[in-house]
């Protein structure tokens, strides 16, 4: 017995929608975790809910780093030009700087 196919459409009641997205959200986790060990490959996720909020998923280190890696390739091994990448470039140096000065504070 195989499960049905469900078609892909918005859902319309709003606590479904949001109980849908915290199982599959942890699904989606869980398979990028899986990839990275299985792969060996660097996997960032960046998701945000219904209700706005952030999560997110590094394999090895922090999204930023992981996303600093992307914007700092070629186009060309990119798939081509960012859009505004001086400005997200900053902002992900300037996001990192802060993870580093928090983690020092902990300690």
């Amino acid at each position: 017995m195989g499960r049905k196919k469900l078609a892909m459409r918005r859902i319309e009641n709003a606590t479904t929608r949001q109980l849908t997205y915290g199982k599959r959200k942890d699904g989606i986790v869980k398979k990028a975790s899986e990839l990275s060990v299985l792969c060996d490959t660097d996997v960032a996720v960046v998701m945000f809910s219904p209700t706005g909020k952030l999560t997110t998923f590094a394999s090895n280190g922090r999204v930023e780093d992981i996303f600093l890696r992307f914007v700092d390739r070629p186009d060309e091994l990119r798939g081509g030009p960012i859009i505004n990448e001086e400005f997200l470039s900053e902002k992900l140096r300037q996001l990192k700087y802060e993870g580093e000065m928090l983690e020092k504070i902990a300690m």
